[in-house]
């Protein structure tokens, strides 16, 4: 079998040597890992030293700009191993084996997943950060209730927008809001004293707007994964704000 050695034209962190990989580089253990399981039909494409070396360039270029991990790699030969034990991968099939949770259809369903429970309160499972922004880019409620058949075109050009950015944020936390305290008999009539000034005691104000419109706005932003983020107090005091106006309201 055909090893090969730490190679110096490629200073990327994939040519750097490694001390656990007995001093040759991750770009060198993955050319004899892969000339290890595919023999001669890996072998047949290196006539030379020098078709090596170009290959080690290239892969090594494409891993730096597709921000790829050892980990990933680890990964993308288990997938060569499984899936295409017989024939050998291209540069571009290999990088896809590495993250199989960013092919396009693998990828809407964890985004439409993720977005459901977000929708219910909760983080939802995000494999790439750029799998929640794309979902993001698109819209929570497409995302929620269209097929892939459907939004295959719209959800592919995203997810390739940006992918191709190179970075991405972290994926937010949800903010959980804070259950709205009880309404003691003394907040309650300073309350409805305060709201009376501002006209609320019936629905609509002398203009036809509706008074609670702010708070309204509030609680909607909260709920949409692109809305503004209020601190726990300001959500709290929207909902005891709506709360009120729907007694008053009842009232009048």
């Amino acid at each position: 079998m055909t090893t090969v050695s730490q190679s110096t034209a490629n200073r990327s962190m994939w040519a750097v040597p490694m001390a656990k990989l007995e001093g040759i580089s991750l770009i060198d253990h993955l050319w004899n890992r892969l000339s290890g399981t595919y023999g001669g039909r890996w072998l047949k494409d290196f006539p030379d030293m020098q078709s090596i070396e170009n290959w080690k360039e290239a892969w090594a270029e494409a891993f730096d700009e597709e921000r790829l991990t050892p980990q990933d790699v680890a990964e993308g030969l288990r997938a060569c191993r499984r899936m295409s034990p017989e024939w050998p991968p291209s540069v571009g099939e290999f990088i896809r084996a590495c993250r199989p949770d960013l092919e396009p259809e693998v990828a809407f369903h964890k985004a439409a997943a993720g977005m459901v429970a977000r929708h219910n309160g909760e983080q939802g499972h995000w494999p790439h950060p750029a799998i929640f922004w794309a979902a993001v880019e698109v819209g929570a409620h497409d995302m929620q209730h269209c097929s892939y058949a459907t939004m295959k075109a719209r959800w592919d050009r995203t997810l390739n927008e940006v992918l191709a950015r190179g970075e991405w944020k972290p994926v937010p936390a949800i903010v959980r809001a804070l259950p709205a305290p009880p309404l003691t008999a003394a907040s309650r009539a300073q309350a409805q004293e305060q709201m009376r000034k501002i006209g609320a005691t019936g629905i609509m104000d002398q203009s036809g707007r509706d008074p609670l419109r702010g708070w309204k706005r509030i609680i909607a932003e909260t709920q949409n994964p692109k809305g503004r983020r209020y601190s726990p107090g300001v959500v709290a005091m929207a909902h005891n704000a709506l709360r009120l106006g729907t007694d008053l309201g009842a009232q009048a």
